[in-house]
């Protein structure tokens, strides 16, 4: 019991040691706005923060392949100038300057509008 114990420890370092190494890390800049994401992916997983200078945005998501869209970066946004908007930014991935965003929001947890799209710079 005990070695099994070791062995599923072991192997669970491992697998978090892996995803740390394979760490992405990129700065988007959303052309035509002053926001410019620091974005970290590791094992599909990804988390942002906002320049505190523009909105001060941060939030978590995921690395996905979205029906008509095709593979993109979706984040879950709070930003600290807006309480009560939540906002979710959808990234076309992998990132390469000229690449697409839309950025959604909503007051009320179920109804998203659009409210930018445009294209980003990987800074």
């Amino acid at each position: 019991m005990k070695r099994i114990l070791a062995l599923g420890a072991a192997a669970l370092i491992a697998s978090a040691s892996g995803a740390l190494a394979g760490r992405n890390v990129k700065d988007i800049h959303l052309d035509g706005y002053c926001s410019i994401y620091h974005i970290s992916i590791a094992g599909g997983l990804v988390n942002a923060q906002d320049t505190p200078s523009c909105s001060g945005a941060y939030g978590g998501g995921l690395v996905a392949t979205v029906k008509d869209t095709g593979k993109t970066v979706t984040l879950a946004l709070q930003d600290a100038s807006s309480p009560g908007v939540q906002r979710m930014l959808v990234l076309s991935y992998p990132f390469a300057t000229g690449g697409t965003f839309k950025l959604y929001e909503t007051t009320d947890g179920t109804n998203f509008h659009l409210a930018l799209d445009g294209t980003y710079t990987v800074e």
